[in-house]
């Protein structure tokens, strides 16, 4: 492990360059616009996050930034990916699987005018294609690793492209802060059994979900039309935490066998149609257990409060944050998940 540079150093100036964004320029999308609206909203918290996250990649990296490709893994509008390269990483490639974010990150990189080295539109498929040619030393991501269908698959992905690449994510899935789990949980149960919308928060997306079971329920009775009410409401809810094409295959065995799947762990869910999970809780045993399989081990953090905007919430907020050191990811508000090669 390696002495890193105070990313924080950077902030200031960056924050000078964000200063000049137009956002309606960026993307004719309103989500894309409403999402980097409420990052420079609060870009000194974000912007410490970045330099957070970027501290601890270095520190367990072999090589000094100038050395290192960076992958930013669900990069959205780009901000992380292009804060790293402001910093003087040698190579960075931004990856979503929103072709809409691609192109207003294109768009945010040309007005920054600091040029990102790759975009790549898709998953962990899509990134292991590209890097055949161009193998990544690290991977970051912020709010993604939650929502990954197959974390197995996603790892083993990781591995194949570069058996030593250095990860951190960060993730306010905290399985260990009682009162964030218990928010989460809320949050679960509300997308399964009532459905989404745009005024949920600021981040839900333009377009409302009805309810997670009721998708279910018409993805199976779709292929089994005449499968008895009580039968199509036990399968629809064993399914939970399943996409598509898998609940397709789960009820095409309870068709032959009558035995029910095992439902996601807890109150875990995901949207059926393209397997995102809402804000998937696991264990941390759960996460070493994933690392591990594929020859990784990973250390957790705890993340911070944002104590850089004014009002009377700020104060507590430096009080919590001063009390990290002591009760750390019990009660932080999301945590660094920092992966490395055994």
């Amino acid at each position: 492990m390696q002495r890193a540079e105070n990313f924080t150093e950077y902030i200031s100036a960056f924050e000078k360059e964000l200063e000049h964004v137009a956002i309606d320029s960026i993307s004719e999308e309103p989500y894309c616009k409403k999402y980097l609206f409420h990052l420079l909203e609060h870009k000194k918290y974000y912007l410490a996050i970045y330099a957070d996250v970027l501290y601890k990649l270095v520190t367990h990296s072999s090589g000094n930034k100038s050395k290192i490709t960076l992958v930013d893994y669900g990069s959205g509008n780009g901000l992380l990916g292009l804060f790293a390269k402001f910093c003087g990483f040698k190579k960075v490639i931004l990856i979503d699987i929103d072709p809409k974010f691609i192109i207003a990150s294109q768009q945010l990189s040309a007005q920054l005018n600091i040029p990102i080295d790759g975009y790549i539109t898709g998953g962990i498929d899509a990134l292991q294609l590209y890097c055949k040619s161009e193998i990544p030393d690290a991977i970051t991501g912020t709010d993604v690793i939650e929502h990954i269908y197959d974390l197995e698959g996603f790892f083993s992905g990781l591995q194949q492209i570069n058996s030593s690449i250095v990860s951190v994510f960060t993730t306010a899935s905290n399985p260990v802060n009682f009162f964030k789990v218990r928010a989460l949980k809320k949050i679960q149960m509300k997308d399964e059994l009532v459905g989404g919308g745009p005024s949920d928060h600021i981040l839900f997306g333009e377009v409302a979900l009805e309810p997670f079971l009721k998708i279910r329920q018409q993805i199976i009775s779709k292929k089994y039309n005449s499968l008895p009410d009580t039968e199509l409401f036990a399968l629809s809810k064993a399914t939970r935490g399943m996409i598509e094409a898998d609940i397709i295959k789960a009820a095409e065995q309870y068709h032959i066998s009558k035995k029910l799947p095992a439902p996601a762990a807890d109150s875990n869910t995901c949207n059926p149609l393209n397997g995102s999970w809402t804000e998937r809780i696991l264990s941390l045993d759960a996460y070493i257990s994933l690392y591990s399989t594929v020859g990784f081990t990973c250390k957790f953090y705890a993340g911070f409060y944002n104590e850089y905007e004014g009002g009377a919430g700020a104060f507590v907020k430096k009080l919590l944050n001063a009390s990290l050191n002591i009760l750390g990811n019990r009660i932080s508000p999301y945590i660094v998940i920092v992966g490395y090669r055994i």
